[in-house]
């Protein structure tokens, strides 16, 4: 696998995507590395459907729709590197990369980055404090309900009604949480949120500006 013709760092919908592509417009060897021990990215903590309909016109839940290209790059003969870290590629389209083998140099015609995206972190979203436990991503929340069977906590505030705070505010009520309020900022919803929380008896605050809040450790005396 040293020498091959396209290298697509990222095995999510992307890398998979453009892997198949490349396989389909003439590269012979063609690698997608990526440092999950699993493919498809986000898709497989992403359970609701709605994926795919567009292009296929069926609804597909993520698993089911990485399953489908998963095994479309695994059909045109794709390579894989799973649990790869890339650490460097340079002006020669020259890799180097590690994994539980070792090291990997590998000589590429074409890189392809198909690296994702990353949520905010806390900071990022004005929450300063000296106690982060508790609060969390809708992605980190996804991911510990879907992947891990991990429940992070049995009473929520969301901040944000936009389709995902929505899908992580149906997901916690299922999954027994109390979802005490959806906190946002608009001053109007879409028909369809406001069906979804009046069916799971949340109750929604708009027009609402969250300012930076100060979250405390515990203190002697202090039940935060």
């Amino acid at each position: 696998m040293n020498e091959i013709d396209v290298a697509v760092i990222g095995g999510g919908p992307a890398g998979l995507a453009a892997a198949i592509s490349a396989k389909e417009n003439g590269a012979e060897n063609v690698v997608v590395i990526d440092r999950n021990s699993w493919l498809g990215g986000i898709l497989p903590q992403c359970i609701h459907d709605g994926f795919g309909v567009e292009e296929t016109g069926v609804s597909m839940t993520g698993p089911e729709y990485a399953e489908k290209y998963i095994k479309l790059a695994e059909e045109k003969g794709v390579q894989f590197m799973k649990e790869t870290m890339v650490l460097s590629f340079n002006r020669d389209l020259q890799i180097i990369a590690v994994n539980s083998k070792g090291m990997h140099k590998i000589n590429s015609r074409a890189i392809i980055l198909a690296t994702g995206c990353r949520e905010k972190t806390r900071w990022h979203a004005m929450i300063p404090g000296t106690r982060p436990a508790g609060i969390y991503t809708a992605g980190v929340v996804q991911a510990f309900i879907n992947l891990y069977n991990i429940m992070p906590g049995k009473k929520v505030v969301i901040l944000g009604s936009g389709d995902v705070g929505l899908i992580m505010a149906r997901r916690l009520t299922l999954e027994g949480a109390e979802v005490v309020a959806v906190v946002e900022i608009l001053h109007m919803q879409v028909v369809y949120q406001e069906m979804l929380c009046n069916a799971l008896k949340i109750i929604i605050y708009l027009s609402f500006l969250t300012t930076p809040l100060l979250i405390l450790e515990e203190r002697k005396g202090w039940n935060m």
